[in-house]
């Protein structure tokens, strides 16, 4: 029988283009630090990422050809979790990079082992939150799951990567929430992940620097460079930008232009326009996502497809909020712009899968 070529083309059309697009930006916004910083040639960066792309899109057209019972084998998503934290792991076995286990270096390659526990986690959450559902949210099942994601968010605060760990329980906390959890069970949880929240920025001092300079720049006023710079990259490309290639902000004023700050980087070579062209693309994936998820038959598929757009659109939102200065700054990158080779996987996966579900309803 024939594979139905049905699904979303704008979900499709919308995360070609922003990649196109990030291709471009990534183009300019790294090619003086390749050189400069790294040692490298000035098309290191873009060259890896677009290499990383044509992958990433044929990754894509596999998970949208998955066959959909897939997407809900329990044993199958579990042994994809549990080799999520075999990777994290190894990581913390290798020396680490720049003070972190964020990344595994295999054969010269580096991997962001917590970036695909996510997805992993995600998928598996859909799942077992479904199954949790329908048995009237038993003790033994919610233990489970509470158990799971405590392990989860744990080993990724120990790399450390507190923005990321944040953003995964703010994504499994919107997923329960759909799935039905009563308040009185969510409660409880949220409340001690505010108050983890709190402990380990606390305990951290750069982390508490960064937070108090937010609340008063004056007062911090080293620890708030990267918003000051960030905000003067938007604020001077005004309407059209300086124009492509013509940014001063990237000559080393502004921290990661490339990955943490591509968003700032953008307004300042692009101009508003350019800010809400991204902004435009990503509403779009995000949408058609969502879609998606509310007009999905079987629950669990709908719970996937919510969870992938959900972490999509709260994973941008924060990024834009970060450069903004509505949000104290945090390494996040933007999705399918900034560089980073296993986020740019992992987003086009996602993308794939949700693809895969729209075969389900139709354009």
């Amino acid at each position: 029988m024939p594979i139905r070529q049905r699904f979303d083309r704008p979900l499709l059309g919308a995360t070609v283009l922003l990649t196109a697009i990030g291709l471009a930006l990534l183009a300019s916004a790294s090619w003086l630090i390749a050189i400069d910083r790294y040692g490298r040639p000035g098309s290191y960066f873009v060259t890896w990422q677009a290499a990383t792309a044509m992958i990433g899109l044929g990754l894509l057209v596999i998970c949208m050809h998955l066959k959909v019972g897939l997407l809900g084998d329990r044993r199958l998503l579990a042994a994809a979790l549990v080799g999520s934290w075999l990777l994290v792991a190894a990581a913390f076995a290798q020396s680490p990079v720049a003070a972190t286990h964020r990344w595994l270096s295999v054969g010269g390659l580096s991997l962001q082992p917590s970036v695909v526990l996510r997805l992993a986690l995600v998928m598996l959450f859909a799942v077992l939150l479904v199954e949790a559902q329908k048995r009237g949210w038993p003790r033994r099942h919610l233990g489970a799951i509470a158990a799971l994601a405590l392990v989860s968010t744990a080993v990724i605060v120990a790399q450390p990567d507190l923005g990321s760990a944040a953003l995964l329980v703010v994504v499994l906390g919107a997923m329960a929430f759909v799935a039905g959890m009563p308040w009185r069970v969510l409660a409880a949880p949220a409340a001690f992940a505010v108050a983890a929240l709190a402990l380990a920025v606390v305990a951290s001092p750069y982390r508490l620097a960064r937070v108090r300079a937010f609340l008063d720049p004056d007062a911090g006023a080293a620890a708030s460079w990267q918003s000051l710079q960030s905000l003067i990259a938007i604020g001077s490309g005004g309407l059209f930008g300086r124009g492509y290639g013509a940014g001063l902000q990237k000559l080393f004023f502004l921290p990661e232009p490339h990955t943490d700050f591509i968003f700032a980087f953008t307004g300042e070579e692009l101009g508003l326009l350019g800010l809400l062209t991204l902004l435009a693309l990503a509403t779009v994936i995000a949408w058609r996502g969502f879609r998606i998820a509310a007009r999905l038959a079987v629950p669990s598929h709908a719970l996937l497809a919510f969870g992938l757009s959900a972490a999509f659109a709260a994973q941008t939102l924060v990024h834009m909020a970060v450069c903004l200065d509505l949000l104290p700054p945090k390494g996040i990158p933007l999705p399918l712009v900034s560089y980073g080779k296993t986020e740019l996987l992992v987003s086009l996966m996602s993308v794939g899968l949700l693809l895969n579900l729209s075969r389900e309803v139709g354009p």
